[in-house]
């Protein structure tokens, strides 16, 4: 049962986090930015946005599921985490192809490294969040 809560709120920071790039990505290119037309357009109206919320939960699912099945949280290890960022990176792949990002055939250095920059932010926020839970565990134990 607490996986499952874990799964469904990782389900909604992923679209949360989806969303922010969206928004971001509206500032940056200035228009109201909702899918990438190539993509919207290859399908019914409302179906895309749909289909890209549920992929943008999907980001946040597929790591949960990958630290699950790893136990990343119990035990860290090098090997283990570039297990999950290989699993994370071939869905971003997977997605970025489905959604029209960008085509195969070309050059992904940009968004790859972009994608390495939101991976390595997100793993620092959470490294500090459990570092502050342990430490305020820790100084409960020493009173």
């Amino acid at each position: 049962m607490k996986n499952i809560k874990n799964l469904l709120i990782q389900f909604l920071v992923g679209v949360g986090i989806g969303g922010i790039i969206e928004a971001i990505a509206s500032l940056y290119l200035g228009f109201d930015f909702v899918g990438y037309p190539e993509f919207i357009s290859s399908v019914n109206p409302g179906t895309g946005r749909l289909i890209q919320v549920l992929i943008y939960g999907g980001f946040g699912i597929i790591p949960e599921l990958s630290s699950i099945i790893l136990k990343l949280r119990e035990e860290y290890s090098g090997r283990k985490q570039i297990v999950h960022f290989l699993i994370l990176i071939s869905y971003f792949i997977f997605a970025g192809i489905y959604l029209r990002w960008f085509q195969a055939s070309k050059i992904l250095i940009y968004p790859i490294g972009i994608f390495i920059i939101i991976y390595i932010i997100i793993g620092i926020i959470y490294y500090l969040h459990d570092k502050k839970t342990i430490d305020e565990v820790n100084k409960k134990l020493s009173k």
